[in-house]
């Protein structure tokens, strides 16, 4: 049975990541909504809309996505992860009532930007906050249920926008959303933050309920006080003693090895192809020539996306972190390079009669094996392997490069596939993917079970053994 700690860093982190959850009902909203926009059956009062039409509803939330990455994380740090997730649910609530009164592409264009805002800010702030609350020993775990939940949030998506029609997918994503925005305010603030702006009664309430404490004066307890206290007082101070990031505290080996391992580890799941695959599913299996419906392929997709989220939630504490990486770049490599071979000889004129199966088969191997891995992994590791004095920044720079990418890749796939064809662009995935691998194999530290102590011995060679604290005057 678990301990009354760990049921409320579950209960908390599971309340945090219904906002992941309304994300992804909006990203799986998509695929057969742009079918819907394009068709005669249309629900907008100006008509139907043009494949460059199209093509920007794709890609204008990465728009809203990078404007909450700035906001959302300032928020995160003057106010609190508390209230940057509260902000989330507003703006997800106001992106689904907007949405039930579009009658034209404006209005399209809004929702999209408004849930890629929200987006934006649950995969800055939920990593954040849930890494602040946990138990090392099960921090990667937590961390997973991110991706799980994106992912049944996408499931969810395909198939109530297939089996029930417009307005009533919208009714029942402003129930999500209202359910996420009230639970929010249940939520005690993250302890480490609380350390930060020196409200440390407040902290150590915090930090009890989360490790489920009645004694404040246990070595255990005292222990982790003493590393966020630690972590607090090092760090550099205005005149009013608020706390101001440095450049020297950019400057360390540790800290600019976590940032090179940040920065690239973000682009792995953009370039794995997984990410234009889910906003254009239906077409893609049409490309490809597989002859099930495109409904059925994208639900199949969205059903085997989420049992990877949920394998890498059971393995990412036991694997570890760098395992699942390696596994799951070269799984991807492999699935795309089969997929643009298929999707070649398809094109010059082979008879695939009896591989029908190949396209759903290889592009459902991708997005599971994407979620076992570069989908999810890269969030956990960076609030693991970096400063808390620097977190929130290097974070933020971070998803704005996630969000650009994947910009740049959803925008331009329907004109590269037109111009160079799928299997083009898969083959360039593929060689995407083997790069990430040896790169994770070479650079990339294992963080499993870890404290960020022992973390920064990692990536730092010529550091010392560092002595851990049992106690804390406070």
């Amino acid at each position: 049975m678990l301990s009354k700690g760990t049921r409320n860093q579950y209960f908390a982190t599971i309340c945090a990541n219904l906002s992941t959850l309304i994300y992804g009902l909006s990203v799986g909203w998509l695929s057969p909504n742009l079918e819907l926009l394009l068709s005669d059956a249309t629900p907008l009062s100006s008509g139907v809309i043009s494949s460059s039409e199209a093509g920007w509803i794709g890609s204008i939330g990465t728009v809203g996505c990078v404007v909450a990455v700035l906001i959302c994380g300032w928020v995160a740090e003057m106010v609190g992860r508390k209230a940057a997730l509260v902000l989330i649910g507003v703006t997800q609530l106001a992106s689904w009532v907007v949405v039930l009164f579009a009658s034209d592409l404006t209005m399209i264009y809004a929702f999209r930007i408004l849930g890629g805002f929200a987006g934006g800010g649950t995969f800055s702030i939920v990593p954040m906050f849930v890494s602040e609350i946990s138990e090392d020993r099960i921090r990667g775990t937590l961390g997973a249920i991110l991706s799980i939940t994106c992912n049944l949030g996408i499931l969810i998506g395909f198939i109530l926008c297939y089996y029930l029609d417009y307005y009533t997918v919208t009714y029942i994503a402003l129930a999500f959303c209202i359910l996420f925005s009230v639970g929010c305010m249940f939520l005690p603030e993250s302890p480490q933050y609380l350390i930060t702006k020196e409200k440390k009664e407040r902290a150590i309430e915090s930090l009890c309920f989360y490790r489920g404490e009645d004694d404040q004066e246990s070595s255990k307890f005292l222990s982790e006080l003493a590393r966020f206290k630690d972590t607090q007082s090092s760090a550099t101070k205005d005149s009013n003693g608020r706390v101001q990031l440095h450049i020297k505290d950019l400057l360390s080996k540790p800290t600019l090895k976590g940032i090179l391992i940040c920065v690239i580890v973000m682009m792995f799941h953009p370039m794995s192809g997984s990410v234009p695959l889910i906003t254009f599913t239906d077409s893609i299996f049409r490309e490809s020539g597989s002859d099930l419906p495109p409904a059925t392929c994208a639900m199949i997709v969205a059903a085997i996306q989420l049992v990877g989220s949920y394998v890498s939630s059971v393995t990412v504490d036991k694997a570890g972190r760098k395992v699942l990486l390696i596994t799951s770049a070269l799984g991807c490599a492999i699935c795309s390079a089969t997929m643009g071979t298929y999707t070649f000889l398809n094109v010059v004129g082979v008879d695939l009669t009896y591989f029908k199966w190949i396209p759903v088969t290889t592009l459902s191997g991708l997005v599971f094996i994407t979620a076992i891995g570069i989908a999810i992994v890269p969030f956990i590791i960076m609030p693991e392997i970096l400063d808390p004095r620097v977190r929130g920044f290097v974070i933020t720079w971070c998803l704005l490069e996630f969000h650009a990418v994947a910009f740049m890749v959803v925008k331009l796939f329907p004109t590269v596939v037109e111009k160079f064809g799928l299997y083009s662009v898969m083959w360039f995935f593929s060689c995407c993917c083997v790069a990430a691998a040896t790169f994770v194999i070479f650079y990339v530290p294992e963080t499993k079970g870890k404290s960020f102590e022992e973390i920064t011995e990692s990536l730092d060679s010529e550091k010392k053994n560092v002595p851990k604290r049992t106690s804390l005057d406070v």
